[in-house]
């Protein structure tokens, strides 16, 4: 990664996506790269060999009208992309990706970077970047273009990472737990806990809860006075195995996919109907009496807390077969009522 952002004229020979969408050798050379990020993923952490992985699948528009691509950043290339969207908030970000390589995935081509050799700029002060921002103008694209989320395609497949990238611990250990990090298990959703309600009001641009303010809201992480929210689901499933409960938090892109509805469509059937903020959508008991393997991040939040910690659903997943796997990999005896 380079600090001295002092760049010769011409630096970049970059390739247009027509050509890399075109290309069929995912082994050739290193290329560079310029291109108005639209969309992105979540962090994707998963362990291989012993070893902590993480990786974000990002969309790239080269505005020639050719096609977009998919970029997937590993490592610390993925955390310093995120990083700065969350502490430099602005309505684009202009990525260029030198010495990268090509990545094929299901079949079409896109780009990665590389372990040791490729260098990322975000909104970079140099003269091609300010080239391509000329271009968003001509090109028409609104000055306050809207990053829209996708879902990271996984390397590998869900039973996979399950079974054998993800580490297991019972609810008994998750409780007890004072580790962060990314685990599996296996329970039933035994019951929706009413009283914290079911969704929350976000930013529509950045996902984050907001806080009221006098006649508008207030998003800290984009630092703006929104007028109008967007619903999105939170909900706190009781979950239980053999031997345990505890709670788990079901955030909105699992919760939507699952239910196959949005909680702000879903909020608005309520209004429609006459229901209030406190009224329980009987849509949620779809989750209650199902068994699931879990998928899920635990967050640290208040050490001194009797829960110090938050367990966040990041995939659910109810396939018989997936979850004998499981069972007899960890040699799991499940009482049978």
């Amino acid at each position: 990664m380079v600090q001295d952002l002092t760049f010769s004229e011409h630096v970049f020979p970059f390739v247009p996506n027509e050509l890399i969408l075109n290309h069929t050798n995912a082994q050739s050379h290193l290329i560079d790269i310029i291109g108005l990020l639209t969309a992105k993923g979540d962090i994707i952490e998963f362990t291989k060999n012993g070893k902590k992985c993480s990786y974000i699948v990002i969309e790239l528009d080269d505005m020639q009208e050719k096609g977009k691509i998919h970029c997937t950043l590993w490592e610390e290339f993925a955390t310093q992309l995120v990083k700065h969207m969350e502490e430099q908030p602005t309505t684009e970000y202009i990525l260029t990706l030198q010495f990268a390589k090509f990545n094929l995935f299901k079949g079409t081509m896109g780009i990665s970077n590389t372990n040791h050799n490729s260098i990322m700029h975000i909104n970079a002060d140099f003269q091609e970047v300010k080239d391509f921002q000329k271009s968003l103008i001509m090109s028409g694209v609104p000055s306050a273009n809207q990053v829209t989320q996708i879902v990271a395609e996984l390397a590998y497949s869900l039973e996979e990472d399950l079974i054998n990238n993800s580490i297991y611990k019972p609810i008994s250990e998750l409780k007890e737990t004072f580790e962060v990090g990314t685990f599996v298990t296996i329970g039933t959703v035994i019951a929706i806990d009413q009283k914290n309600g079911w969704w929350h009001k976000s930013c529509k641009q950045c996902f984050t809860s907001l806080k009221e303010a006098e006649n508008s809201y207030h998003c800290a992480k984009c630092n703006s006075h929104p007028l109008t929210h967007t619903p999105r689901y939170s909900i706190n499933m009781k979950v239980a195995n053999d031997t345990d409960t505890t709670i788990f938090l079901l955030y909105d892109k699992e919760a939507s996919r699952y239910l196959g509805i949005s909680a702000s469509d879903l909020r608005l059937t309520q209004l429609t109907k006459g229901g209030v903020h406190e009224e329980y959508p009987t849509e949620l008991n779809a989750l209650v009496g199902k068994k699931f393997l879990f998928k899920l991040i635990v967050k640290m939040e208040d050490v001194n807390a009797f829960q110090p910690y938050k367990i966040v659903v990041a995939k659910l997943c109810e396939e018989d077969s997936v979850m004998n796997k499981f069972l007899e990999k960890n040699n799991i005896h499940e009482v049978r009522n």
